[in-house]
């Protein structure tokens, strides 16, 4: 279900793809290709129109690849590929998606997921084979037709917020089965918000448009969160949920921190159990 959850998610950002209103040439493709370096280490296009690809996913498992490619009216191809036989003559990474050897891809510069722009587009499946360029935070995507920035820094809850299917407050309210913290605490009862003092990262946007709301105009975030079992940490299904932005802080990545007094208070102030692994809670 968490797979299925994330896919969805990304589909949802997919905006569209097609739209390009300059088809590039084969040389601008290649340009691209070989000096924007935009599949990065999963595949590194070179001058002489070959390609490498060397690269270890986050379970460890190496990818080692090298051939050629040709582009012919706008279609990508790969022959004479050698290496990692026992992967099928295929690329599979944890964001990017997969890149078969054998098929012939269009390059898409304008298709994103929700995190990166630009992609290799399977003529055959129909899949996306995703770029490691990051949408820029100023570019507007669309998330079931809602226009909305892609936000790259963390955020931080300054006060308990219930999470919602849309961005209203008409919004059905959202319940999670738990929630961990980065700090080393966790809540295991079902919950309908994100609690003051959390730090979170990920897949976030934020609306276009702002709304007035107790007197605070924001935009609303959307964000993903996932259930939270105490034995199989983080494995529970991912949910994709809006909170309203008013009592929501940008900050660079890394730059804020949980702490977990603040957390327990904000925990408990909705009624649920405030667990922490450093002391007797801890299971």
């Amino acid at each position: 279900m968490k797979k299925i959850a994330v896919v969805l998610f990304a589909l949802f950002f997919i905006a569209k793809v097609f739209s390009q209103t300059n088809e590039l040439t084969d040389a601008q493709i290649k340009e691209a290709f070989v000096t924007q370096n935009i599949f990065g280490e999963y595949l590194k296009f070179n001058n002489d129109n070959t390609f490498v690809s060397d690269y270890r996913t986050k379970g460890g498992d190496g990818y080692n690849f090298e051939g050629n490619y040709s582009i012919n009216k706008g279609i990508i191809s790969f022959s004479n590929v050698k290496g990692s036989e026992w992967a099928n003559k295929s690329i599979s990474t944890d964001n990017n998606g997969n890149l078969n050897f054998n098929s012939k891809y269009r390059y898409l510069p304008d298709s994103n997921n929700g995190t990166f722009i630009g992609s290799l587009y399977n003529l055959e499946d129909k899949s996306y084979f995703w770029s490691v360029k990051k949408i820029p935070s100023d570019m507007i995507i669309e998330i079931n037709g809602i226009k909305a920035y892609k936000v790259n820094n963390e955020i931080y809850i300054t006060e308990n917020l219930k999470m919602r299917n849309t961005n209203s407050l008409n919004g059905k309210v959202v319940e999670i089965k738990g929630c961990d913290f980065r700090c080393n605490g966790w809540v295991e009862q079902t919950r309908r918000v994100v609690f003051k003092g959390m730090v979170i990262d990920g897949y976030i946007a934020k609306t276009v448009e702002t709304e007035t709301i107790d007197g605070i105009t924001a935009p609303w975030y959307y964000i993903q969160q996932q259930e939270h079992d105490p034995f199989f940490r983080n494995e529970g299904d991912v949910y994709n949920v809006w909170i309203f932005g008013g009592y929501v802080k940008e900050y660079p990545v890394n730059e804020k921190h949980e702490n977990p007094v603040e957390l327990k208070t904000s925990v408990e102030s909705t009624g649920l159990k405030f667990f922490q692994y450093n002391n007797d809670d801890k299971k």
